[in-house]
């Protein structure tokens, strides 16, 4: 199974997930990314960046939760500090 992006994982840009809008449902004691939440950039023209993809068949709150691989507004790719989720 894919890695769950939490708030503060890394893009492959060397920006990270800087908000995110499902505060209450974690993983490891962090707030897990969805499609929509907010990430950083540092790349010239590519503030304000959003996730933009997310797994169909797992949602919070009707939004679909993203994994390692998805990608930002920006182009960049979410990498997963988490081992697992949901697998034992």
């Amino acid at each position: 199974m894919p890695r769950v992006i939490r708030l503060g994982d890394p893009t492959e840009h060397g920006g990270a997930v800087v908000q995110t809008s499902a505060p209450n449902f974690k993983v490891n004691g962090v707030a897990v990314a969805r499609k929509g939440d907010r990430c950083s950039c540092p790349r010239e023209g590519h503030q304000d960046c959003v996730i933009i993809e997310g797994d169909e068949h797992f949602k919070v709150g009707g939004v679909r939760i993203a994994f390692e691989g998805h990608k930002t507004s920006c182009g960049a790719t979410l990498t997963a500090t988490v081992a697992s989720f949901g697998t034992r």
